[in-house]
């Protein structure tokens, strides 16, 4: 159970300020440009492929470039939240992310554009991480689930959003429209961390930097709450588990590891989906446009099935509506090569399948919340985000060698649907130790 005292009640159990929610606002707008910037490679990959004339188990390469750099970044820059502070983290992914996608749009070859891909790909998993985690911290006990969930469901919102722009733009200009939208929008957002998100009274009140209590003062008054005029003395206070080492004492340790191997799984199968869904639509002799348009549906089924589980999670325990999740998304990916006889079909068996593969994507950061305290949820987040992005980068992968096997879209779907199937298995099995409430 959380024990942190003093100031941090106040946040807890207080009712949440608009200034509170302006900061929850701000973390979804964050995943959504997460969401974008990920998917921008699928959104130019039909372009891409054509322009500069590569196979597919190439094209499932590129696919996956960016998801390794995610792997290091969430597990880096994770730890670099728990340990420097969350708006810091906030700002240099930022940083990242506006750099990386620039280059990937005046690349002038595919080496170039996979570099930059990679280093694109750091930027977006330390966001992941310290957004959830930031999210979490200014959140009081009642609405912790709701909020983080919601702030996850904003990497659909993202997906969705890029795919209905997209779609016209492509129609006007080359692939590299997707990147450089991306790098406008990343840049925007780097004033509104600077001046409306401060670092997390969890953060000031647990590593007592210089001026603390100072800084404390300002952000309390800021977000509404009454002010302390003093902090309990740290020999007081119970001490709490930090660093990546206290994920794996017991206690912690099977939900680590449970966590692990469910979202490694379910990653997997999420981004075979999402990320080839665009080409396998091209494929069957469709407009680039019109392959942006079938993501866009799937990602609005996914923005209505994030926001849906986050307000059903108020009400209901995480842990059974994510299994609930992950097994429907394991169906939906499986028979969805049986949904392809028209465009019109693809789109609504598309829209069913992102209720529930998104869904189960934004749940698995209100596991995340309720099975980690505060002062492991950067680390915990991140290892789990860093790790499973192993998934991510075999889920992209992994169909283009099986295509190039000559074996058939149905046959991949099954096998690509078993990370998520198995996923929800593994979460069955999922007891937190109530480490963070749970609403």
């Amino acid at each position: 159970m959380n024990t942190e005292t003093g100031v941090l009640e106040r946040l807890q159990h207080e009712p949440m300020s608009a200034g509170q929610w302006y900061v929850v606002a701000i973390c979804i707008g964050i995943l959504a440009l997460d969401g974008y910037d990920v998917l921008s490679i699928a959104f130019a990959a039909p372009g891409l492929a054509a322009e500069w004339e590569i196979s597919k188990a190439t094209l499932g390469v590129v696919l996956s470039l960016e998801l390794m750099g995610m792997a290091l970044g969430s597990i880096i820059m994770g730890a670099l939240a728990d340990s420097r502070g969350r708006r810091p983290t906030l700002l240099l992914g930022l940083v990242i992310l506006t750099v990386g996608m620039a280059i990937a749009g005046i690349a002038p070859n595919i080496y170039i554009l996979g570099a930059a891909r990679v280093f694109t790909g750091i930027g977006i998993g330390g966001l992941l991480a310290a957004a959830t985690a930031t999210s979490s911290d200014f959140c009081n006990d009642k609405n912790r689930s709701l909020a983080v969930v919601l702030v996850a469901g904003g990497f659909a919102f993202g997906v969705y959003l890029g795919a209905t722009f997209l779609a016209p733009l492509l129609k006007q200009f080359d692939w590299r429209v997707t990147f450089y939208l991306g790098a406008v929008l990343s840049l925007v957002f780097i004033p509104l961390v600077y001046f409306f998100v401060p670092e997390t009274i969890s953060f000031l009140e647990r590593k007592r930097p210089e001026g603390a209590l100072e800084r404390i003062q300002v952000i309390m008054r800021r977000l509404g709450h009454s002010i302390p005029s003093s902090l309990p003395p740290l020999e007081t206070r119970e001490s709490h588990p930090i660093g990546m080492a206290s994920l794996f004492k017991p206690g912690l340790a099977p939900i680590t590891f449970i966590l692990l191997f469910a979202y490694f799984g379910n990653v997997g199968t999420y981004y075979y989906f999402v990320k080839w869904i665009p080409t396998i639509v091209s494929d069957i002799g469709y407009t680039s446009s019109e392959a942006t348009s079938v993501l866009g549906i799937i990602s609005l089924g996914g923005v209505i099935g994030s926001i849906g589980l986050s307000i059903i999670a108020r009400f209901l325990p995480i842990r059974p509506l994510m299994v609930l999740c992950l097994v429907s998304a394991a169906a939906g990916v499986a028979v969805f090569p049986y949904f392809t006889e028209t465009l019109q079909s693809m789109r609504l068996f598309g829209f069913v399948t992102g209720l529930f593969i998104f869904a189960a994507i934004s749940g698995f950061f209100g596991l995340f919340a309720v099975s980690y305290p505060s002062s492991l949820l950067g680390s915990g987040s991140g290892l789990v985000l860093g790790v499973g992005r192993g998934g991510a980068v075999l889920g992209p992968m992994i169909p283009g060698f099986l295509f190039a096997a000559g074996l058939l879209l149905p046959t991949i779907a099954i096998v690509m649907a078993s990370g998520s199937f198995l996923a929800g298995v593994a979460v069955m099995f999922l007891r937190p130790k109530g480490t963070a409430v749970q609403s």
